[in-house]
C-alpha cells in the first residue's frame, strides 16, 4: 500500500485525515498519492507510515484504545498481505493490551495478533537509528519487550494518557540488566530506589532485588532502605 518513504507533506496530510476521524493530532491538507482512503485503509496506511514517524505509535495506540469498537479487525487483517510488516499491528495492539483492563479491547487486540509471527529482527523505525548512534545502542541494549516480542528493536514508549503523561512499555530481563550495569558503572554505587527510578518504577521492589542479586560481582553494603549496591 505504501508507495515509498513519506514526505513531510504526506505526513501532514495523514495527520489531517486522522484528525478528521477523531485522532489526537493535527495536520494540513496537502497533496499526496493516496487519494481519499476509506476508514480502514487510512488506519492501515498510518500503520505503514508509523515506521517513518514514531509519533504515530502514540497516535494509533491512543486511537485504538478509544475507538476499538469502531475498527473492524477482520477488515484490518484483510490488508496484512499488502503491507510489508503487518507485525506493526501486533506491536500497536500489544501496547493496547498493557494499557487497558477492558476485556473486549484485549480480545480485539488479540484477534489482530492471531497468526502473526515475529518479523526478522530489525529496528522498527527507519532512519531513526543510525549505525553506531546512541539511539541505536539504546534500542539494542534497552529495547522494550512489546517491540522485541514481534521482532523489532525500539525503546520509545507511547503515551497513553496525555493529561498524566502516562506511558506504556516494559523491559525484559536482559534490557533491565543492561540498564542496571550502566547505572552502576556511571554512579559507582546505587540504592534499590535508584534502580527502580531508572526503570520508571515498572517493576516491584522484590523483582528489583532479584535483578541486583543476579549481577556477578555486585555486593551489598548496609541494610534496609539505606543499603547500597556496588561492584
Amino acid at each position: 500500500m505504501l508507495k515509498g518513504p513519506p514526505s513531510q507533506d504526506h505526513l501532514s496530510r495523514l495527520y489531517h485525515e486522522l484528525s478528521r476521524i477523531g485522532a489526537s493530532c493535527a495536520g494540513s491538507y496537502r497533496r499526496w498519492p493516496y487519494g481519499k482512503p476509506d476508514y480502514v485503509r487510512l488506519l492501515v496506511l498510518a500503520s505503514e507510515m508509523l515506521r517513518y514517524d514514531p509519533r504515530l505509535m502514540t497516535i494509533l495506540v491512543q486511537y485504538c484504545l478509544c475507538h476499538f469498537r469502531e475498527i473492524n479487525p477482520t477488515a484490518i487483517r484483510g490488508f496484512y498481505a499488502e503491507i510489508e510488516t503487518p507485525q506493526v499491528w501486533a506491536v500497536i495492539t500489544e501496547f493496547v493490551k498493557v494499557a487497558t483492563d477492558e476485556k473486549e479491547a484485549i480480545y480485539w487486540a488479540e484477534y489482530l495478533q492471531q497468526g502473526l509471527r515475529p518479523a526478522p529482527l530489525q529496528f522498527l523505525y527507519h532512519y531513526l537509528y543510525l549505525p553506531g548512534s546512541h539511539l541505536a545502542q539504546r534500542a539494542v541494549e534497552t529495547g522494550l519487550w512489546e517491540y522485541k516480542k514481534w521482532g523489532f528493536l525500539a525503546c520509545e514508549r507511547p503515551t497513553i494518557d496525555e493529561r498524566n503523561k502516562k506511558t506504556a512499555g516494559s523491559l525484559d530481563r536482559n534490557s533491565r540488566l543492561n540498564v542496571l550495569r550502566k547505572l552502576i558503572k556511571e554512579k559507582g554505587k546505587i540504592s534499590l530506589t535508584d534502580y527502580m527510578t531508572a526503570l520508571d518504577h515498572s517493576i516491584s521492589r522484590q523483582q528489583a532485588l532479584i535483578d541486583l542479586k543476579s549481577i556477578p560481582g555486585i555486593v551489598c553494603k548496609g541494610h534496609g532502605r539505606g543499603a547500597n549496591w556496588r561492584l
